[in-house]
Formats: structure tokens, sequence, C-alpha cells
């Protein structure tokens, strides 16, 4: 059988197809599927582009699918923002379809359906939860503006909030007064507030930033390192909430997922611990990043088809998704 995955964020989109078997037959790339961020139609196109891209590559047409499974970020926030999804997702789509939030994806394609949460934390934050019951928690996900701590978006804003304290003289220096701009191709703290300010960048924009906090923490900065493992507590707390609304202690998985988990060992070390002070027992698996949740988005459209992968079959997925991400970011 036959199934075709999607996995759309603020950042990028991933479509592939597979079997139950795991394995990857066709996999596709785009822009962002949020329509918040992109409008609906420029959406909808960056949806086809994957799609057809992962089909095109396993020489498949629509009738050849057994089951598809979207998750799109933003599914659920409201029934507004699920009803311009499913509507633009449809005229795409010539079949039938499940319908998600990504960060279930996530939760998929690390817990693959056992007792579990998993904390997502790429241009925003959230956790997802399920346990033994089948009850379902979401923790965080309040948008770049007013939450998301311990994002792309919240360490970028942690870390301009430092540098233009230390730039007045409010605070010590900080290597983050030269990296920021610069990291946006700007001269000073001033750019980038500027638009900011003026409307010329949106705000979800500042989590390019984050990989210059990073930077900036190898090199010793003690101001970035203590955002990273600010940040890693921060991320901590939604899995922490998740687990204790589900009533899970020991025994349960945490996964984890998104690009922020690759800003090095101080947020990773900060995440862990603070989990594992509370929650001993806990098994932690990841993180995954780029395009390796879609295996999550594979594994329910497997279901929906009656199927129930195996857990090689996954692992498997995410295993070959893994290298593909590595081998791009080698040619880049």
């Amino acid at each position: 059988m036959l199934f075709l995955g999607v996995d759309g964020g603020a950042t990028k989109t991933a479509a592939a197809v597979a079997d139950e078997q795991g394995s990857l037959l066709g996999l596709g790339y785009s822009g962002s599927t949020c329509y918040h961020f992109v409008g609906v139609n420029k959406a909808k196109r960056n949806l086809e582009i994957a799609v057809k891209k992962a089909m095109k590559e396993a020489k498949v047409g629509w009738n050849d699918l057994d089951a598809i499974c979207y998750g799109l970020s933003s599914v659920d926030d409201t029934p507004m923002d699920t009803e311009v999804i499913r509507r633009f997702a449809s005229e795409v789509t010539h079949k039938p379809f499940i319908l998600v939030n990504d960060v279930v994806n996530a939760y998929y394609a690390t817990c693959r359906g056992k007792p579990g949460v998993t904390v997502v934390a790429g241009t925003g934050s959230i956790a997802y939860g399920v346990n033994a019951k089948g009850e379902r928690v979401r923790v965080g996900g309040w948008g770049q503006i007013l939450g998301d701590e311990g994002s792309a978006v919240y360490i970028a804003k942690r870390a301009f909030q430092e540098a233009s304290k230390a730039y007045d003289g409010r605070r010590r220096y900080t290597l983050l007064v030269e990296l920021l701009p610069k990291a946006m191709g700007l001269t000073s703290l001033y750019d980038i507030s500027f638009k900011i300010m003026s409307g010329q960048m949106m705000i979800s924009e500042l989590g390019k930033l984050a990989p210059a906090v990073s930077e900036a923490a190898r090199m010793g900065d003690k101001v970035a390192i203590k955002i990273l493992r600010e940040a890693g507590r921060e991320l901590a707390l939604l899995a922490i909430a998740g687990l204790k609304r589900l009533g899970l202690s020991s025994e349960a998985i945490v996964g984890a997922s998104g690009s922020v988990f690759r800003s090095g060992r101080w947020l990773w070390e900060s995440f862990t611990s603070a989990i594992r002070r509370r929650n001993p027992g806990i098994c932690l698996f990841g993180p995954i990043y780029g395009g390796q949740p879609v295996a999550g988005a594979i594994f329910l459209a497997a279901c929906r088809a009656g199927v129930k992968m195996k857990e090689r079959a996954v692992l498997k997925i995410l295993e070959i998704l893994r290298k593909k991400e590595e081998e791009a970011s080698t040619r880049k």
C-alpha cells in the first residue's frame, strides 16, 4: 500500500510517498504552508509544489495512493484556521485526506502512538501528547508575539534585548551586538528595530537570528549561553506540563523536534536535565529535524488505511530523511 504524508510549517513543507514497510519512494520540499505568514494563495501553491514533487519522484498518481495525511501549521488553532486550510488543501488534493496540526506529525514520528509528549521548537514552539487512554493534550503554541517560549523567535527576541542593553551600557558587553545585525545583512541593532517597528519585517523573520546566538555561544559568549539554557528550560516546561496533564510520569516518551534543538549542547542539556529532574524514568527520543516529522504523517495515513506501521518502518523513514538532510546541508 502507498501513502502520502505532508508536514507543513512556518518555514518549509515536506511531502513524502512511502509504503507500510518504510520504503521512501518520493520526497518533495517547498516553502511555508502557514497562510498567516505567506497568504492563502502562496500556502496553497507551496503545498501543491511539495506534493507534486513527491508524487513525481515516486511515479504515482492520485489513484495509486491508499491514504493521505496533511499535518499543517495552524490546523485546530481556531475553527476558522482549520476551515481555511481544509479549503485550500482540498483544492490541491483529488481524494479524501486526514488533516491535523503539524505538531501531531512530530508526535507520531517520535512517540509512534505510545504514551508521551513531543515538543516542537522551530519558528514557534508547542507540545502535543497522548496517554494510554487516548486522552490528548496541547501545550504552548500561543504565537510569537505573546508566547512560543523557547522557540527561534523567542531566542532572537531575548538576544536582541540583551544586545540592546549592552549597546546602551546597561549590561556587560556581548558578541550579540555585532552578530545579530550581521546575521540579517544589516549594519546595526537600530536597523533590526526599525524594520520590525515599521512593518518591513515580520516578527517570525526574527527566527533567522537564532543561529547567531548559537555562534556566539560557541565563541564562549556568556550571555548567549545563558539565553540558550533559558530556552531549553522553557521548552522542558512544555513537556513537563503535558506529562502532568496526561497523568504520565515514568515509562513515557518525550520527543523533540525542530531546528531549535540544533542550537547547541547548552539548550539540549538544559532541556533534558529539567525534564529528568521532574520525571527521571522518561525515555527521550530525538531530536528530529527538517523534513523528518513527515514520517509521522505517513504513520497516520497508514492508520487511516487500517494499517498499523511497525516501529522499525517509521525508524527506517526517519533514518532515510536524516541522511538526505545531511547530504543537502553538505551541498550548501
